[in-house]
């Protein structure tokens, strides 16, 4: 395994989708001089309806999508700029990544084989080897192992814990990887671009059951939200999305010394069940929900929450961003009377 040295030149483009949906495109490119390679990483895709808090869009009940008019997709771009060594090993990593009208930026230095050339680097594997390397997840700077076994053209494993197949000839960039969990496929197209609407994807086919299903995607219903004290603010500023209007309200509340964080998963607005973001604040030793979008503290009525994360934890952003993104490739919705799936 030792001696494995990145390819000196890579461009490739690739057309990305989700439970068969094209939703956007990335691009890979590196260039290696015999002492430092350059590698860049980006990508560009429109938010599915489903997720999308400008359309509210819905998780059908009893096979009835809703009817409200589509508007304009909102866009999530990432860029990821790395200086390596002609191992891979990583020497500079900057991120920037842009969601929400809000942009991160994210720096780190020396460490293990960036994940976004992880593919690159297993694919010296030869017929039947399992090769392993030390990887770092760029924006969180979450440390682990990445490992693949070949069989023909084809590669499978783990890319930190994430199962991941993909179809690679040594010293050149991927040609397709697929991440079965989250339903994604990266394949490469040279004239791959952002689709010209909103993708809408597996989950607004799932028929919800009339009333409250038991479990969204494995979460459960959450319990009633405590009453929230006078110190939790009741203004709630605009925006046109409800992820912008969370945003914008924990800024306020943290404003006043109010420590808060964003919630994600599907909430019922009086009519039907909805994607949806909300805050969180804690106050007094207990998070109290509040639903900038519905303007409620606290929130009212069922909601399911499938992730958590506070602004400044970079990992557990991440981490929700998988979870949302394996629940939008195949919502699981299921009633009391059925069975839960694994």
């Amino acid at each position: 395994m030792g001696g494995r040295r990145l390819p000196a030149k890579i461009d490739s483009r690739y057309r990305m989708e989700l439970a068969g949906e094209h939703v956007g495109w990335a691009r890979l490119a590196l260039s290696c001089a015999p002492s430092r390679c350059d590698a860049l990483w980006e990508s560009a895709l429109r938010v599915p309806d489903e997720a999308s808090g400008r359309a509210e869009a819905r998780l059908p009940q009893s096979g009835r999508a809703g009817a409200r008019a589509p508007p304009a997709a909102e866009v999530i771009s990432r860029r990821v700029e790395i200086e390596a060594a002609p191992t891979g090993t990583s020497r500079r990593v900057r991120t920037r990544a842009t969601a929400d009208g809000r942009t991160r930026r994210t720096e780190a230095g020396f460490g293990p084989i960036p994940a976004s050339l992880a593919e690159v680097m297993l694919a010296y594997a030869t017929e039947g080897e399992r090769r392993c390397i030390a990887a770092r997840d760029e924006e969180s700077g979450r440390v682990g192992e990445a490992c693949a076994r070949r069989q023909g053209a084809w590669l499978e494993g783990e890319v930190l814990g994430e199962p991941i197949r993909f179809r690679a000839v040594a010293g050149e960039a991927p040609e397709e990887v697929l991440i079965p969990a989250q339903g994604t496929r990266f394949v490469a197209d040279p004239a791959a671009a952002l689709p010209a609407r909103a993708p809408r994807l597996f989950g607004t086919t799932v028929a919800a059951p009339v009333g409250s299903p038991a479990r969204v995607c494995g979460a459960t219903l959450d319990a009633a939200s405590p009453p929230a004290p006078a110190t939790v603010p009741r203004t709630f500023p605009l925006g046109e999305t409800c992820r912008e209007r969370t945003a914008r309200y924990l800024d306020l509340a943290a404003r006043e010394s109010l420590r808060g964080r964003h919630a994600i998963g599907v909430a019922f607005d009086g009519r039907a069940w909805v994607w949806h973001e909300w805050a969180e604040l804690l106050v007094g030793g207990q998070w109290i929900p509040v639903d900038p979008s519905f303007e409620q503290a606290p929130a009212e009525g069922p909601r399911f929450t499938l992730a958590r994360f506070e602004d400044a934890d970079s990992a557990a952003r991440a981490e929700a961003g998988r979870r949302v993104l394996a629940c939008w490739s195949g919502a699981q919705v299921s009633d009391r009377a059925r069975p839960t799936r694994p």
